[in-house]
This record gives structure tokens, C-alpha cells and sequence, in this order.
């Protein structure tokens, strides 16, 4: 006989009783529970005792019974946060006792694994509330008391190299964010839950910098926008972007430029010149100063210029303003697609940027302001870079590319139970006029071919290689192109059909024995989303990413 438990050795249980969600500054009582917090989004002080810290997306706090809590903004920025009390019972020879000593040896925990866990159990709880019965708030008990034990295990030895180097890009964001502030490398290690030897190896890494060098050049290029966008002094600029001592900036801004701060200013202020810029068809225009009367002719990427706080006079109707929320967009003046030289010229615009040029002339629209011919079968990393250079926001792009592909890190550890790696996908589109088309290198494919995500069936890779955006296939060619899930690009948004034709000319494939005889088809793998899901622009690619896991988790319509 094997004894497989001891008895008389002492056994830990974790009783989950109250989870709360908190966006706004607050100061909690001490409590006789243990709480955990986890940082959903934004950032914000947060004050343990004689303990300050910045808490930032991802985060998980451990606060032991009787510790005082504060939040606090910071920067005026939003956040929110949940808060999770737990009981800690103690069980050793037919003993029972609540445990108030610290279940962690500190207050900042990695959580890199369990924060999926943390995400489904929450999801979970608010989906059955306030009607939550005796046995579902039981079957919660389990899932929370692996979280225990998976954050134990993760917190009493070092994180894998994959999840320290996600660490360490959180807090890349983090420096984009407070490059004004005082930064030692050793905060940024413990923000990161790394050690500080490892810390800057991977910084290295990543950036080919080390974190001042790194922290240094964000300094100046902010300095540089400041030296050309104001009249104001050298030593309030050093302060603004973080320099305590404008004689050290100084010297550092000469090392970098070559010329001290008012001989760059000098240098390249424009006043009253142009710029010239080199558009996608390597035309060298020359660019007005004043370029906020933005006229932006594309109906699937003008979020790219939402996202960096560029909102046009005038652009085709675009789907995006159907799922996202364009209130910025109030004062941009819808016009036709192909559109009418007439329309444009009433707008006055003082740039006009081209995405798809099908059907404008460049020469008449040349004659109504500087127009800009943007390649559209750039990526999105490309795409924004390009605005970014074009309106002096290249600061903004990379932070906004920063915060996306960290989302997309965490959007795939959120997935990962929800189908096996390897798996491949397939996007499907179906035309109005009943034709078929799989989608390769652009639209949603951009987003579920991840290294953490799905892989492309073979004939799908075939067709990225080759450059290929999408082609038209037959239904016999079904088999060859279809993955082990499909995802159906619908006319239709949240379930309703908007074009009962096309929906017919869907429903004639779907009911052909090639169809049928699918393995996603078989396997219930088949998913319908609407035509946003499959839109380049950066809000709507973000928007799949935050939607991704509700789908796959099968709470969202499934085929």
C-alpha cells in the first residue's frame, strides 16, 4: 500500500467570498480577508501602508489581512481594477483555522499565466450575477484555488523567459507614459517582477538600448517636438521631458543632433516653408504647414487617424462607425465613394490622403490641395508609422503599436484554453453576388495568424507568400482552403441579416455536400462575424482582439 497524503502535515484552502470592480480613487478599511488586486486597465498609485507603487495593465497585488489600501489617480488618467478578498484556512490534524498571516513574502506578484485564470473566473461571476445559487458560487471555489496555487508556484521561483520578456515590454509603455518622471532601473525591474541582471538583458534585447539610453532618446525626441512646436526656454523644455539639469541636457541633445537645442530649432522650424514628403507612388510633395483640414478617401482604415487624434473634414461612410464609438467624428462630413472633385473642393481641405485611389484622378485632385497616395497594402505597424512621420506623431504611433501588440499578447493567453496550438483557421467571405473568397494576407487573417494564435492552412501560407490579399474560389475547391475553424465574414451585424439575397446565396453553398463534409463544419468550428471583423483599421483590429475570446469561449453566436 502506498500512503499517497499525509495527515498530520498542515493543508491550505482558499475561500473565494466577494469580488468587487473599482474605476475611481478610493480608500478601503483594513479587513481580517486577504485581497488580491488585478489592474484591468490604465494606471494609478497605489498605496499600502508605508508602501507606494505604481500599478499598471496586467498587474496583481497581494494585500494581507489588516493592510490599509488607497488608489489614487495618476496623471488624471482612468482606470479600473478588481478586487478579489479570499479567506486562508488552515487545516492539520482534524484542525480548522483561519490563517490572517501574509500568504506572500511581497505585494507585487507575477501573474503573467494566471491572469487568464483571474480573467475567467470574473467573467464568469458577473455573467450569473445577482442570481448566483449555493452550487455555481461553489464551482467557482475550485478554479480560484488554483489560481492560489498557480500564483504560489509562479511567485516562489523565477518567470519563463516568454513571460519575463512580456514583462519587460509592459514596461516600455510605461516609460513612453512617464518619461518626465524620475526612473531608476531597478522600479522598472520590480514593475516587471523581474530580476534587475535579467531586466536589462532583456531590455537589451528588445530594444538593442539599454533602459536610460532608451529612457534618454524618448527625452529628446519629445524635446525635439517641443524645441519646434514652442517659443519656450531651453531650461523649461529640459524640465518638461524629464532633465533635472539643463546644462546635462544640453550636452546630451548636442551628442545626439549634432547641434546644440536652438541651432536644431533654428535649423528646422518651418515657418513659413513647406515640407516635402514621398508618397507611395514616389511622388516628392510639398507639404503645407497647417495641415489639420484632413480630407481621407478610404472606407476601410480612417481609424488609423482616430487613434492618433487626427479626425477628417470629410470620408466615405466607413462600417467601423457602426461597432466603435466615432463621437469625434461628429464634425467629418460623410461623402460619396468614388468621390466628386466638387464635394472635396467645398470641404477647403488643406490635405487630401488617398487609400484606394480606384476611380479619382490624382491630377484633379492635386488641383484642390496637396493629395497623398498611401500604400494600402501596408501592415498596420507600417500604416501608422507612415501617419505618424506625415503629421509629426511618430511618439503617438509607437506607443499606440506598443499597447496593441501587448494586447494581443494577452488576448492569446487568454485563448489559450479554447483551442489547440496548432490549430488552423480559415476566413471566409461571401460576395453579394454569391461568389466565394478566402482571405490570406488581409483583414482578420492579420489577427488570428499569431505565433501564439492559429496557423494558415497550406494553400492559405501558398497565397501569403505569393502577396496575395484574398482570391475567389468555387465550392469544390472548399476542401483545400478550409482550416480546422472558419471564420464566415456575414453580411449581417449582431445576428441580424441586412441583405436577404446575399444571405440566400450563402445558404446554396452552405448546403452543398462539400460544405457539409468540413471538419470545422463536422466539429462545430464554423463562427459568423460581422463585416467589421474583417476591416484593417487600427480601432477595428483592436475591437476583434478584445472580442476574440467571448467567440472562442462560445458565448457569442456560433454556427
Amino acid at each position: 500500500m502506498k500512503l499517497l497524503l499525509h495527515t498530520d502535515q498542515e493543508h491550505e484552502i482558499y475561500s473565494l467570498s466577494e469580488v468587487d470592480f473599482m474605476e475611481a480613487p478610493v480608500s478601503i478599511t483594513p479587513s481580517s480577508e486577504h485581497r488580491l488586486l488585478i489592474v484591468v486597465s490604465g494606471n494609478f498609485r497605489l498605496h499600502l501602508g508605508e508602501e507606494t507603487l505604481t500599478a499598471i495593465e496586467e498587474q496583481c497585488f497581494y494585500i494581507r489581512p489588516g493592510g490599509n489600501i488607497v488608489l489614487t489617480r495618476q496623471d488624471h488618467e482612468p482606470f479600473a481594477v478588481y478586487m478579489l478578498s479570499f479567506h486562508v484556512i488552515k487545516v492539520q490534524d482534524g484542525a480548522v483555522w483561519f490563517d490572517t498571516s501574509a500568504t506572500f513574502d511581497r505585494s507585487t506578484l507575477r501573474s503573467d499565466r494566471s491572469y487568464s485564470s483571474v480573467h475567467t473566473i470574473i467573467q464568469n461571476m458577473i455573467r450569473q450575477r445577482p442570481y448566483i445559487n449555493k452550487a455555481e458560487s461553489s464551482a467557482y471555489q475550485p478554479m480560484f484555488h488554483m489560481l492560489m496555487l498557480s500564483l504560489s508556484e509562479h511567485n516562489t521561483k523565477g518567470p519563463s523567459l516568454e513571460n519575463a520578456r512580456d514583462a519587460v515590454k509592459r514596461t516600455l509603455i510605461y516609460l513612453q507614459e512617464h518619461y518626465a518622471e524620475k526612473i531608476k532601473v531597478q522600479e522598472l525591474s520590480d514593475l516587471s517582477g523581474v530580476s534587475l541582471w535579467q531586466y536589462n538583458e532583456l531590455f537589451r534585447s528588445l530594444t538593442d538600448k539599454t533602459p536610460i539610453e532608451y529612457l534618454t532618446e524618448i527625452r529628446l525626441n519629445r524635446a525635439k517636438e517641443l524645441l519646434l512646436q514652442t517659443e519656450e526656454t531651453i531650461e523649461s523644455i529640459a524640465h518638461q521631458v524629464g532633465f533635472n539639469d539643463h546644462y546635462y541636457f544640453v550636452r546630451r541633445f548636442r551628442q545626439k543632433t549634432g547641434l546644440p537645442p536652438r541651432e536644431y530649432a533654428a535649423m528646422y522650424k518651418q515657418s513659413d516653408r513647406d515640407i516635402l514628403f514621398r508618397d507611395s507612388t514616389g511622388r516628392l510633395l510639398e507639404l503645407p504647414k497647417d495641415k489639420s483640414r484632413i480630407v481621407y478617401l478610404d472606407r476601410n482604415t480612417v481609424s488609423d487617424l482616430i487613434v492618433l487624434n487626427l479626425f477628417p473634414v470629410g470620408s466615405p461612410k466607413n462600417l467601423s462607425g457602426q461597432f466603435i464609438d466615432t463621437a469625434p467624428m461628429k464634425n467629418t462630413t460623410e461623402i460619396s465613394f468614388p468621390p466628386q472633385p466638387e464635394e472635396i473642393r467645398k470641404l477647403k481641405p488643406d490635405l487630401i490622403l488617398v487609400a484606394n485611389y480606384y476611380g479619382i484622378s490624382l491630377d484633379e485632385m492635386t488641383t484642390i490641395a496637396p493629395t497623398i497616395v498611401l500604400n494600402r497594402e501596408q501592415t498596420l505597424d507600417s500604416r501608422l508609422r507612415t501617419l505618424g512621420q506625415l503629421f509629426d506623431k511618430e511618439q503617438e504611433a509607437e506607443r499606440w503599436l506598443i499597447r496593441y501588440d501587448a494586447m494581443a499578447e494577452y488576448m492569446w493567453k487568454l485563448c489559450k484554453d479554447a483551442f489547440v496550438p496548432g490549430e488552423s483557421a480559415s476566413v471566409l467571405v461571401h460576395a453579394d453576388d454569391g461568389r466565394l473568397y478566402v482571405m490570406a494576407s488581409h483583414g482578420l487573417p492579420n489577427t488570428l495568424y499569431h505565433a501564439n494564435g492559429f496557423r494558415p492552412p497550406l494553400e492559405v501560407t501558398a497565397l501569403i507568400e505569393q502577396g496575395e490579399a484574398f482570391i475567389s474560389i468555387e465550392k469544390r475547391e472548399l476542401e483545400r482552403y478550409m482550416g480546422d475553424r472558419i471564420f464566415i465574414i456575414s453580411p449581417h451585424r449582431d445576428g441580424d441579416v441586412d441583405d436577404p439575397t446575399s444571405y440566400e446565396c450563402k445558404r446554396s453553398w452552405m448546403n452543398s455536400h462539400q460544405w457539409s463534409e468540413l471538419t470545422a463544419v463536422c466539429n462545430g468550428k464554423v463562427y459568423h462575424v460581422g463585416q467589421h471583423w474583417n476591416m484593417e483599421g487600427a480601432l477595428e483590429r483592436m475591437h476583434v482582439l478584445h472580442a476574440l475570446p467571448e467567440l472562442l469561449r462560445g458565448t457569442m453566436m456560433k454556427n
